[in-house]
C-alpha cells in the first residue's frame, strides 16, 4: 500500500513509484487458488478470500460475469451457505448456467454453527473430486465461521489455529459465537472513547 505524505516533494511520490515497481517485476506471482495471479480477473464475489488451496470465499456473485469468472478460474462447485428465505430459484440457475455444480450448506446464524453443518461443509472440503470449490453466503461472515468450527471439531486444529482460518476466510461478526464454540474466552470489551475536549 502506498501512503501519501503531505508536504513531501513530488519526487519523492515518482521515487516510491518506480522503487515499487522494479520490486515486484521480479517478484513471483503467489497462487492459493485457480486463477489467483498476475492474470486472474477482477474479484468474482464481495469479501472474496482464498484461505485455502483451492477453496474461494467470500459473498455472492452479483453479475452473471462473476459467476462465468469463477467457472473461468477453475472453480466447479458452489456451495450457498445462505438461508432458505435469502436463496432465490435465480441463484441455482446463473451458477449452474455457468458451468458451475450448485449445492447449499444452510447457516442462518450462530443456531446453524453446528455438528450436522460442519460436517456437511467436512465432506465437500476432504473430497479433492468435487473441487476446487467457492464457498459463499452475504457477506463471507458464516462462511469464515463454519470454517472455523470444521476444522477445529473435524481436523482437531487447535482453537487459535481454527479461529485464526475463519478470520482469513472472511469471519466478522459471529466471532464471539464461534469463540464460544471454540472453548475460547470472549473477546474484551472495547475501551472507552477519550471524552471529548
Amino acid at each position: 500500500m502506498i501512503r501519501f505524505a503531505i508536504g513531501r516533494p513530488p519526487g519523492t511520490l515518482l521515487l516510491a513509484l518506480a522503487l515499487l515497481a522494479l520490486g515486484s517485476a521480479g517478484a513471483p506471482a503467489q497462487s492459493t487458488a485457480p486463477g489467483a495471479g498476475p492474470d486472474a480477473p477482477a474479484l468474482a464475489l464481495p469479501n472474496q478470500r482464498d484461505p485455502l488451496p483451492g477453496v474461494r470465499t467470500g459473498g455472492m456473485p452479483a453479475s452473471p460475469e462473476a459467476w462465468r469468472a469463477l467457472a473461468e478460474d477453475g472453480f466447479r462447485l458452489f456451495v450457498d451457505l445462505r438461508s432458505e428465505a435469502e436463496v432465490t430459484a435465480e441463484t441455482r440457475a446463473a451458477a449452474e448456467g455457468a458451468g458451475l455444480v450448485y449445492e447449499r450448506v444452510p447457516v442462518a446464524g450462530d443456531a446453524d454453527l453446528d455438528l450436522g453443518s460442519a460436517r456437511a461443509l467436512h465432506l465437500l472440503l476432504d473430497d479433492p473430486a468435487r473441487g476446487p470449490l467457492v464457498l459463499a453466503c452475504a457477506s463471507g461472515n458464516r462462511v469464515g465461521a463454519l470454517i472455523a468450527v470444521e476444522r477445529f471439531w473435524l481436523h482437531g486444529e487447535s482453537a487459535e489455529s481454527a479461529l485464526a482460518l475463519g478470520r482469513s476466510a472472511g469471519l466478522t461478526r459471529l466471532e464471539p459465537a464461534v469463540r464460544q464454540l471454540l472453548g475460547l474466552p470472549p473477546l474484551p470489551p472495547p475501551e472507552p472513547a477519550p471524552p471529548g475536549p
